[in-house]
């Protein structure tokens, strides 16, 4: 991933291209979530459900989107402050979403295959397709969020002051 993001100048981990990189995934993450909250608003039909339905749903998608926020600030305060477990909840959350987009593409895929003899398969097409680029999107975040925080770690290794026998 330090080929995708090269190291600038400096060793600093403040300088490192992999931290620029780290915070433009947050910020895709931030995107992809407001966008996707976006949608399940515009997909929901509130005359089909209860008040109590409804309500919850949309407490439901705030609190997601709260939890997305909190995820990518925690992101961010590591990278400012060097501290490497605070990059821990975005891993946990990316993984997460990867797991999801390998089942769907999957999904997809089946759906397209057992579906090509009969009916035109341009739209499961589509989406197989937007799985399959969310799943490299989730490859490389993840890869790239634990090529910093282990960046942090052996940096904070290389440092640390080691007590003196006088």
């Amino acid at each position: 991933m330090t080929i995708l993001f090269s190291k600038m100048t400096g060793n600093s981990p403040q300088t490192n291209g992999t931290a620029l990189g780290v915070r433009i995934i947050g910020g895709s993450f931030l995107c992809l979530s407001i966008i996707s909250s976006v949608i399940a608003c515009a997909l929901w039909n509130t005359e089909n459900h209860t008040l109590g339905n409804n309500i919850f749903y949309y407490v439901g998608l705030f609190a997601t989107q709260m939890l997305n926020i909190l995820i990518v600030y925690l992101m961010n305060r590591g990278i400012t402050l060097q501290k490497a477990h605070y990059l821990q909840p975005f891993i946990i959350c990316a993984l997460l979403h990867l797991i999801i987009c390998i089942l769907l593409s999957a999904i997809f895929f089946l759906y397209v295959v057992t579906r090509a003899t009969f009916y035109s398969v341009w739209s499961d097409l589509g989406f197989f397709f937007v799985f399959v680029i969310l799943t490299g999107f989730w490859i490389i975040a993840i890869s790239l969020a634990r090529e910093y925080r282990d960046y942090i770690i052996y940096d904070d290794f290389l440092h640390e002051t080691l007590p003196s026998f006088v």
